[in-house]
């Protein structure tokens, strides 16, 4: 046994026991008094990293049931708006209930004045809920409550909200069917029996109108719209059997609309599912015009003939029921050969006669094959026939009027919309159309984006060309090579192709082979070519063939507006159009709008004609492609724009307008080198509101007869709109429910984690107390152990 005084191992010993048992009585006590088992991090790193996350999640958990409970408490509201506009409704349909009776001898104008503020307080009341159209809550609501789990491509967070989609469940008067788009004939004139020099009986006996029908004791009226636009409108012939009034005009009208949307294709069930019908409107004045209403589609009217136009006001005047005509003629730009003429052996082959325009989607190219013999009689007579038998061309309502020899052709378009007329092959101009070359003068192109020529004589002598780009106005180059060479005669063109600036445009360049002279669009651009006189220089001109100068045709007829466009929607301005010509001017114009949940959506469309695609050659075409872009997006909300042909005044050029029941739309209209296509090229054009569309009404028997259906589709409409709030309200009470148990489930996980034990701690503490008290006893003897050595000195 040793014994030492300068150090004491005993006490450092006791020191140490005691500081532990300290430290252990220190944490007790913290937990004691606080509850919880984790005072630091140092207590349970892992469990602490949990316990937070846990309490985190209380918060979301704990503040997201309060927004499910906000989002609850604002669908009681609206649902409590909805059921009084229910009330509206009720009041709605007795009125007209009323006022449908035929035995009703009160004052119609009367209920109708409380009808109109009913109706306006619909409007009203479905504003102040936000489920007006446009409104505040008419788009999907996201609530997000929080406790989500990702799964299968969804997130947390997306798990986590509650959504409920009241985009379509707006509850205005429009959105109920009971307001919608409209399109109203000429009010000035007055087609009831208050005139009769304009009345319906008058407009449908008037010998005038009546020799303009297409199908005798019909008159036609024609509709464009989304998804029944330019080509694929909807011709709607009224049966007039019978008719004699305004009243059963609209009956007979309305049967006829009825047929039309039954026809099984995708037009047609575009329009029937647009609801358009027909009434009579009447003026403050006591003037009844012819209206068409649609409580969902945008759309545009046309007449289809004299009769059709007076029925819409347009009359040559107030005491004449004459309806203004719609004939527009395009004449031959020079005579055809006299009688008997023959075409000879240049002129044999196959000869081309290109319409375009008048609604027209594409080009229609009809083909007469002549022989030598041929005579100017036959030909005329075959193409004629061709015409008549086209159906593309009957649709369009273009017709071949006169066809005499010795006289220039004169083609129709009985609804008055403007086209052209082409011809190439008819290399001595016998039809008087020009004499453009066609596939060496023998078969079957129109026109091409790469030519060759044969038997040139490349002299040194000037020679007329002749071309046409892209169905454009004539061009007429005078070449002259320097030498008698086929190498001159390619330089001597090419000079004069990059000194004209509409051929340098179209990228037309010539080359050759050593043995002919080949032209080329480097574009693409398609082009007609022809050689004027009888020469044959350059190879372009058939042997004895006399190409004349080439002489456009004219175009004269009615300028009267006879389409209506629908009020009561969005609509852009008249977009100006020139035709595309060269193929390297690619136009692409893109359209978007919002959905009714603020999404944004789009379309582009790429106006183009060259050698791939001829889309937009005509404002026809260019309608044509872009309707059919905007459909084949599949996008609801796209879908629900449609262009249009317009004009701005009776005698403007035809341009486009976008129309559509959406709250607004823009059209991004892109540049090209030319600056043809739609013109306000660079710029965005934006859709604003167009007059007053159409309102349910009860002044007349008719009218609350219309009413009376219009108020109960409203009734299930709003029903079904109520369904979707119902549907909401539910959802958010189970969502806050499983809220409410996820919170709870949690905060006894974190309890577990976090909280302390106190039974245990206490016993802990008694344990640390009594270890203390001991300790400090003991480190007091280790601590005397030294002074006993001190008695081994004692001596």
């Amino acid at each position: 046994m040793s014994f030492r005084i300068n150090t004491n191992i005993a006490s450092l010993q006791s020191q140490e026991y005691l500081r532990n048992t300290s430290e252990v009585q220190s944490k007790t006590i913290g937990r004691v008094t606080s509850g919880l088992r984790i005072l630091s991090s140092g207590d349970d790193a892992a469990g602490l990293s949990i316990a937070n996350s846990f309490r985190s999640d209380q918060a979301v958990l704990q503040q997201g049931i309060r927004n499910a409970n906000d989002g609850l408490s604002t669908l009681q509201t609206i649902d409590g708006g909805i059921n009084n506009i229910s009330k509206l409704l009720d009041r709605a349909r007795t009125l007209a209930t009323q006022s449908a009776s035929g035995t009703f001898i009160g004052s119609r104008s009367v209920l109708n004045s409380e009808f109109g503020s009913v109706i306006t307080e619909i409007d009203r009341q479905a504003q102040a809920i936000g489920l007006n159209a446009g409104g505040e809550f008419a788009r999907a609501l996201s609530v997000f409550i929080g406790g989500g789990k990702s799964s299968g491509g969804i997130t947390s967070i997306q798990n986590g909200a509650s959504q409920v989609d009241l985009s379509n469940s707006t509850v205005d008067a429009k959105s109920l069917g009971l307001k919608g788009a409209q399109a109203q004939g000429i009010t000035t004139t007055d087609i009831g029996t208050g005139s009769p020099s304009t009345s319906v009986s008058a407009i449908v006996n008037d010998p005038a109108n009546t020799a303009s029908q297409n199908a005798s004791g019909f008159t036609e009226f024609f509709f464009r719209g989304p998804g029944f636009g330019d080509a694929k409108r909807i011709k709607v012939a009224v049966n007039l059997s019978g008719v004699t009034n305004v009243d059963n005009l609209v009956t007979a009208i309305n049967n006829a609309i009825a047929s039309s949307g039954t026809v099984v294709s995708p037009e047609a069930t575009a329009f029937h599912n647009a609801n358009i019908s027909a009434s009579v409107v009447t003026s403050p004045d006591g003037r009844k015009s012819l209206a068409f209403s649609s409580s969902n589609t945008a759309f545009q009217v046309e007449a289809g003939d004299r009769l059709a136009n007076a029925l819409l006001g347009n009359v040559i005047s107030s005491s004449n029921p004459t309806g203004r005509a719609l004939v527009n003629t395009v004449t031959g730009g020079s005579n055809t050969a006299a009688a008997a003429t023959t075409f000879g052996a240049s002129g044999a082959g196959v000869v081309q006669v290109r319409l375009q325009g008048a609604g027209l989607a594409t080009p229609v190219d009809i083909s007469v094959n002549v022989a030598a013999a041929t005579t100017v009689d036959q030909a005329l007579a075959s193409l004629a026939t061709a015409i008549s038998g086209n159906g593309n061309l009957q649709a369009a309502g273009i017709t071949l009027t006169a066809a005499t020899p010795g006289a220039p052709l004169v083609f129709t378009s009985a609804r008055g919309e403007r086209f052209e007329v082409a011809s190439s092959g008819d290399l001595n101009n016998i039809l008087g159309l020009g004499s453009f070359r066609g596939s060496g003068g023998a078969a079957g192109t129109f026109d091409y984006s790469t030519v060759t020529g044969s038997g040139g004589s490349f002299a040194a002598s000037a020679e007329t060309l002749e071309f046409s780009i892209g169905g454009g106005p004539t061009v007429s180059v005078s070449v002259t090579p320097a030498a008698a060479t086929i190498a001159d005669a390619t330089i001597a063109l090419n000079a004069q192709f990059a000194a004209n600036a509409t051929l340098a445009a179209a990228g037309l360049v010539a080359t050759n082979d050593g043995t002919d002279i080949s032209i080329t669009s480097s574009t693409g651009s398609k082009f007609r070519i022809a050689t004027i006189g009888a020469g044959n220089v350059f190879g372009f001109n058939a042997a004895t063939a006399t190409g004349v100068a080439d002489t456009a045709e004219t175009q004269a007829g009615n300028t009267d507006v006879n389409a209506f466009n629908a009020g009561g929607v969005q609509q852009s301005s008249i977009i100006p159009f020139t035709g595309i010509r060269n193929g390297g001017d690619d136009q692409t114009i893109t359209v978007s709008a919002n959905d009714t949940g603020g999404g944004e959506h789009s379309v582009a469309v790429i106006l183009r004609n060259d050698s791939g695609l001829r889309n937009a050659g005509t404002v026809d075409e260019a309608i044509s492609a872009i309707n059919t872009a905007l459909k084949q997006s599949n996008d609801p909300t796209i879908q629900a724009i449609a262009a249009v042909k317009d004009k701005a005044s009776p005698s403007g050029p035809e341009g486009i307008r976008f129309i559509s029941t959406l709250r607004g739309f823009k059209i991004a209209v892109g540049t090209n080198a030319s600056g043809t296509g739609l013109g306000d090229q660079g710029t965005v054009v934006s859709s604003d509101a167009a007059g007053n569309g159409s309102t349910a009404d009860i002044s007349t028997q008719a009218g609350a007869e219309a009413a009376v259906n219009a108020l109960a589709n409203a009734v299930t409409k709003l029903g079904d709109a109520q369904a979707v709030v119902g549907r909401g309200q539910n959802q958010f009470s189970f969502a806050v429910n499983l809220a409410s148990s996820q919170l709870t489930n949690i905060a006894a996980a974190e309890s577990r984690i976090r909280d302390a034990d106190l039974a245990e701690e206490a016993a802990n503490l008694t344990k640390a107390q009594i270890l203390l008290q001991a300790g400090i006893s003991a480190l007091a003897q280790a601590n005397s152990a030294p002074q006993q050595v001190l008695s081994l000195l004692k001596g």
